[in-house]
Formats: C-alpha cells, sequence, structure tokens
C-alpha cells in the first residue's frame, strides 16, 4: 500500500462525464522564436476562446483521455482524490488564476509500445488554483499572438489533511507536436466570455536526432535560495530536461513547502515579467524519502505511469539512452516477496522493462537509471539499513541487465564509483570490475538545496572520486553551497559510437562555477 498519511478521508471516486474541446490532433505548427510573453498577470480573456467545445468526452470512469493522444491517464483510487472531473467551460471564479504552471511528461510505462512516453511529440501541463473550479485547457501556438489550439484536461482536489489544507490541481496534456520546435502557451479557461488564463509562457520539445543535454540534481529540501540558483544554472546552460532524484522538499505533506520551492524558480529573480525554468523546462522527478509517497507529491507532477502504483515507476527515452525512474520507498523497507505487493510489482515491472531496454541497445545504447537512496556511498546514510536492502535487491538487477549507470541522492554529496558489480553478499562491498566485463557506475550528486554531509575519508577500492560541498574543496578557492551535473548524449556517426558525457558542478553564489569538478564519459559498446 502506499502511505497516505497526507489524507484526512477515504473517498469514492464516481464516474464522470464531460464535453471537452476538439478531439482532433493538435496543430503541428512550427516556431523559430525564443521570446516570451511580456509579463503581464493572469487576465480574462473576454471571450475570444479560439476553439468551441465538440462533446468529446475526455474523463470517464475516473480515466483522463487527451484527444489526439495514444495513452490515458488514470490517478490510482488509493492517492483519494477527490472531485475529479473534466474542463466544463464554468465561470473560474474570483481566485482561478491559474499558479505555479509546471511542465511534465504523460504515458504508460511498457517499452515499444504505442503508449509509451515520448518528451519530443508530447507535453503535460500541471498547475493549481487558489480556490476549487473545473477550468482545465491549455491553448498554444507557434507565437505568443497565436494562441489558437486549444486542449482540454481535467481536474482534481488533495483533500486537506494534518499538514495541508486541501490543494486544487488542474491537468491537460497535448500530444503531434513537432520534435525541436517552441511552442508558446496558456492554461486556464472558464466560461465562454470569461476566460482567466495563466501568463504566456514557452517550451521547447525535446530533439528526435542529433546530441541532447541534460540536467540531473536531488536534494533541494533546505535552501530555497541555493535551489533557485542551480535552475538559475540550468537555465543559461539551456538543458533540455531536468531529471531529480527526489527529496524536492522536507516533506511531502505539507503544501506551503511546495508553493515556497516552485514558486522560486516560477518567477525569473532577474526578470520579475519573465520565467526561470518551471513551466519552460521539462521536470521529470522520482520521490524521495522526504516525499513520503503523500498524495501530494504525487498531485505535483506529471510523469509517466499507469496501473495502482503510477507514477512510482516508469521510463522514458531520451536521444541515445533509456532511462528509468524507481521510488524506491517500498524497495528498500521490505524484502521481495515479503508481502508487499508494491515492492513486488515494481522489482517486476524493473526485471521486465530492464529486458526489454538491453534488446533495444541499437537505438538505445545507453541505460541508465534514476532513484533516490544512494546504493553505494560512504556518508551518513552508508551503512543504514533501508540502503543496504535496496542495494541487496536492485544492484544484481542492474548488473543482470548490464545497466550502464545509477544516479542517485540522500547522501547530500558528490561520490562516484569505479564500474562495479555486486559482491557476496550484494548488501555488501561491491567487486572493481576489470577489462572487458560490464560494471555499472553509481554516481551520488544531492546538492540542490541540502544541507552538507561528510564524506568518508578512508579509501575504498570501488570509490572513483568524492567531493564534498559546504566546505572549502582541496585546490578551489571558493565555497560550494550544491552541485549538480549535465549529462550530454551524442549520437554515434561512422565509425564513431555514441557517447554519454556527464560533468558535475559546483554551486558557488556570485557565480566562478563554470568548470566542472569531475568529469567521466561513457562511450558505446563496440566503440
Amino acid at each position: 500500500m502506499r502511505n497516505l498519511s497526507s489524507l484526512a478521508c477515504s473517498v469514492s471516486v464516481l464516474s464522470l462525464v464531460a464535453a471537452c474541446s476538439s478531439g482532433a490532433a493538435p496543430s503541428t505548427a512550427t516556431d523559430s522564436g525564443t521570446g516570451k510573453d511580456s509579463g503581464t498577470t493572469a487576465h480574462k480573456d473576454g471571450g475570444k476562446n479560439p476553439s468551441a467545445d465538440s462533446g468529446v468526452p475526455v474523463f470517464v470512469s475516473n480515466v483522463y483521455s487527451p484527444p489526439g493522444c495514444s495513452y490515458t491517464v488514470s490517478p490510482p483510487t488509493a492517492l483519494g482524490y477527490t472531485a475529479l472531473s473534466a474542463d466544463d467551460n464554468s465561470p473560474a471564479g474570483s481566485m482561478g488564476a491559474p499558479i505555479r504552471v509546471r511542465l511534465g511528461l504523460g504515458g504508460n510505462t511498457t517499452l515499444g509500445g504505442t503508449d509509451y512516453p515520448d518528451a519530443t511529440t508530447t507535453s503535460a501541463f500541471t498547475w493549481e488554483t487558489a480556490a476549487a473550479n473545473t477550468a482545465a485547457k491549455v491553448k498554444y501556438g507557434a507565437s505568443p499572438t497565436t494562441l489558437t489550439t486549444v486542449q482540454s484536461g481535467y481536474n482534481w482536489t488533495v483533500p486537506a489533511s494534518a499538514g495541508s489544507g486541501a490543494v486544487y490541481f488542474h491537468e491537460a496534456h497535448v500530444c503531434g507536436l513537432k520534435p525541436a520546435t517552441t511552442y508558446y502557451y496558456a492554461v486556464g479557461g472558464g466560461a465562454p466570455g470569461a476566460e482567466d488564463w495563466s501568463k504566456t509562457q514557452s517550451f521547447t520539445t525535446l530533439p528526435a536526432s542529433g546530441p541532447i543535454t541534460l540536467g540531473i540534481s536531488g536534494d533541494a529540501r533546505d535552501t530555497v535560495t541555493t535551489w533557485q540558483l542551480l535552475n538559475e544554472r540550468m537555465k543559461s546552460l539551456g538543458v533540455s530536461a531536468h531529471l531529480f532524484t527526489g527529496d524536492l522538499i522536507l516533506s511531502g505533506l505539507i503544501e506551503s513547502e511546495y508553493v515556497s520551492w516552485l514558486d522560486e524558480v516560477w518567477t525569473d529573480p532577474n526578470d520579475p515579467s519573465g520565467f526561470l525554468t518551471l513551466g519552460e523546462l521539462l521536470f521529470l522527478p522520482v520521490n524521495g524519502n522526504h516525499e513520503d509517497d503523500s498524495s501530494l507529491s504525487f498531485a505535483n507532477f506529471a510523469v509517466p505511469g499507469s496501473g495502482p502504483y503510477a507514477k512510482t515507476f516508469g521510463s522514458y527515452n531520451i536521444g541515445v539512452a533509456h532511462f528509468v525512474f524507481v521510488d524506491d520507498q517500498h524497495i528498500a523497507n521490505v524484502a521481495p516477496g515479503s508481502d508487499d505487493p508494491e515492492a513486488d510489482a515494481q522489482v517486476a515491472w524493473i526485471k521486465q522493462d530492464l529486458a526489454a531496454a538491453n534488446m533495444d541497445r541499437t537505438k538505445h545504447p545507453f541505460i541508465f537509471v534514476l532513484s533516490h537512496r544512494g546504493m553505494f556511498s560512504t556518508s551518513n546514510h552508508a551503512a543504514d539499513t533501508d540502503v543496504l536492502q535496496a542495494r541487496s535487491t536492485l544492484a544484481p538487477i542492474y548488473a543482470q541487465y548490464n545497466v550502464d549507470a545509477v544516479f542517485n541522492g540522500h547522501d547530500h554529496e558528490y561520490e562516484r564509483t569505479q564500474p562495479i558489480v555486486p559482491g557476496s553478499p550484494a548488501s555488501g562491498d561491491p567487486t572493481v570490475v576489470s577489462g572487458t566485463t560490464h560494471g555499472t557506475i553509481y554516481v551520488i550528486c544531492a546538492g540542490a538545496g541540502a544541507a552538507p554531509y561528510a564524506v568518508g575519508t578512508t579509501a575504498v577500492a570501488w570509490r572513483a572520486n568524492h567531493i564534498p560541498f559546504g566546505s572549502v574543496a582541496t585546490g578551489v578557492q571558493a565555497t560550494y553551497v550544491g552541485m549538480y551535473q549535465t549529462m550530454t548524449l551524442t549520437p554515434g556517426t561512422g565509425s564513431s559510437p555514441a557517447t554519454a558525457a556527464v560533468n558535475v558542478f559546483a554551486i558557488i553564489p556570485g557565480g566562478g562555477d563554470t568548470t566542472p569538478i569531475d568529469t567521466f564519459t561513457l562511450t558505446a559498446s563496440g566503440g
């Protein structure tokens, strides 16, 4: 069972049928511009709704079917969401302005299926309002002044709990976009003649070919200013997506923490009329232990998933790589087969997905995994029972299917292993591989705002590098307040194999942190 401590009550979900905007495939207009909205506040649209409703049902019996998409979205009933409904053109109300708009991804979990996630052609938009309403539309187009295509979405409420009042969510998914294309959009909707829309933002779909650079970070929870600095770095580097390994906030039960951490990256601190990264950069997080697997944690972001444990595991392909994300809460706290159906379902899916990915190396030669707990560490959590349980369960699976690298957080430090395979027992020290034997590199990079931990100073054979933050590192004349990674995926050409180049950067207030503090490059087999 999921941890539902964020819920104040248990509810039943009613079958709901409502109308939506046109079910035709979305426009595929392209745009080469890079500008954005002038930064005006959320506004009434004045009745110029560019798309008339056609009566196509998009939310029936707890299932949202985005028009033009091959997948559906079905929130697990165990999360206890209430007021599930489709957009219905009702008045938005005086507190209906969309806030903290964020960009995510939909799709299901079977690699190779027609409903598998595709960040080159699809996008999901999630937002909140200060009061309940059923306005859930996104309008978009090739420029800020041509938001002429409209897609309907759905709404839900996370009920009030001990840590939070009720929170009102809205989400809309769009498919049929063009790769590597900039779109402009606004979310909202409402009664004809009085729509309430967010400010116009822009986003760019991921490229379907060529090099692509991603950002990877984890553990923001303690210092929101460091989190903001990290997002400024992500924006300046122009990464195409931000992958996050958990512990965004200190408690996933408290909505005010999400408000603080997301507000700080929605508006650009250097340009209050513009945006930083929220709603403009694809953000794909996995839960950590501090999210507590709460209903709020699953409501706040759109990530791929389906079934009763949706959003606790999933995968997607980006460039030449296959990425798996795993919420390791249950796996780390129970042994497989010990009457925890969620842990068993996750482990079974991981094996299935990695087996399929391992057969797809021609198209996607790299396999990467993101989860929260640092699998191999010399820091604070190195010998924790839950960490060793996760290692015992997962490391042998990763070795079996030749996973190239695993990215973790939990220990607030930077630490990278040599290519390794599990030892005997698997919960103990690993074995460093040699020659042509395939090994997995494990990376902990948890410096998105969390308070620093010490790194073990005793040499261990399996560790390739370790760098503390919060104090001056050897040969560096500035104090790190955090750290993050970028990964550049480059396809192979001719006799040159595909590569995945990882750069690790410190976060130093005031700048001076543009030189990587660690780098490593993986080369596809056969090169």
